[in-house]
């Protein structure tokens, strides 16, 4: 293959990665952006500090994208252009989004694991900071609890062991109404404190007590865990994708500069040499007169 066929193919392989790597670098742009902006997310992270971890993966990943973004089109005029010192901006700088890239997996993979230690903490927040009253802990857990579907930490009996429930007596074998599926039918009702039983009609025997079907049988540290697991693994699995994507880009790039650094292009006295040169070994005399013994012209 000549070498005006290796440039073209490289080149157009080169433009199409960037283009892939431009549509993948919008998504990571703006996924980790939303889920930064989202409510819900940020309304749970007031949970406890270690939460605010899952943001660095966010913030990351955010950068990574907007590097992508920015020098992907010079990439690809880069390489229309044949452009060796745009092409070497460009691997350098994709080369610094790969390793921040990995590095965003790396600290992913393992916030997931760590993750399923928190709940705990999770577990003795709600059992210490719900109130009933409208404070921050109260707003977040029963927003937590109603849109999660769940109820205490690991199940709806951690309330018999709460603040909530040593504040009322009249509050035993009850959970906050947000542990109810129908929640929102009462959460604005005036006057009057709903809860929601543990048990179905309110009976007083142990042994015939059946559990209120209307409850959320979840635990919040379950559901919680889930929730930025889900996340954490969909952000995760699109920084994968996009790493694979860098690093093919690097190393056509680098093959196009190395190719171009080794390439001859003649300059104009290179050619008004070359022909001078070949117009000295031509078996053909040169234009001009004779320098015989007569004169062939009067």
């Amino acid at each position: 293959m000549r070498t005006d066929q290796k440039l073209f193919c490289l080149k157009l392989s080169l433009v199409l990665f960037i283009v892939l790597l431009l549509l993948f670098g919008a998504v990571l742009f703006g996924v980790p952006l939303w889920l930064l902006l989202d409510y819900w997310s940020n309304e749970y992270l007031d949970i406890n500090v270690e939460f605010q971890r899952y943001l660095i993966v966010l913030y990351v990943l955010i950068v990574v994208g907007g590097i992508i973004l920015v020098f992907g089109f010079l990439g690809i005029v880069g390489a229309i252009r044949t452009n060796k010192w745009i092409l070497l901006m460009l691997v350098i700088m994709v080369s610094i989004a790969a390793a921040m890239t990995a590095g965003g997996c790396v600290f992913g993979f393992i916030y997931k694991e760590e993750l399923t230690d928190t709940g705990t903490i999770v577990a003795d927040y709600m059992r210490q900071k719900y109130t009933g009253f409208q404070d921050r802990p109260t707003q977040i857990i029963d927003l937590m609890q109603s849109e999660l579907n769940c109820c205490g930490g690991d199940s709806y009996f951690d309330y018999d062991e709460s603040y909530w429930q040593n504040m009322d007596s009249k509050r035993d074998n009850q959970t906050p109404l947000s542990c109810c599926q129908d929640y929102e039918r009462y959460q604005n009702a005036q006057g009057v404190a709903y809860t929601c039983s543990m048990y179905e009609g309110r009976e007083v025997v142990a042994q015939s007590r059946t559990p209120n079907p209307k409850i959320h049988k979840k635990g919040c540290k379950e559901a919680l865990s889930d929730f930025f697991i889900k996340y954490v693994g969909v952000v995760v699995g699109i920084a994968i994708a996009l790493f694979v994507i860098e690093l093919t880009c690097v190393i056509i790039g680098s093959v196009l500069i190395h190719i171009l650094r080794n390439l001859f292009v003649p300059q104009p006295d290179d050619i008004v040499y070359d022909m001078a040169r070949k117009q000295e070994k031509s078996p053909y005399p040169s234009r001009g007169g004779y320098s015989g013994g007569g004169n062939y012209y009067q």
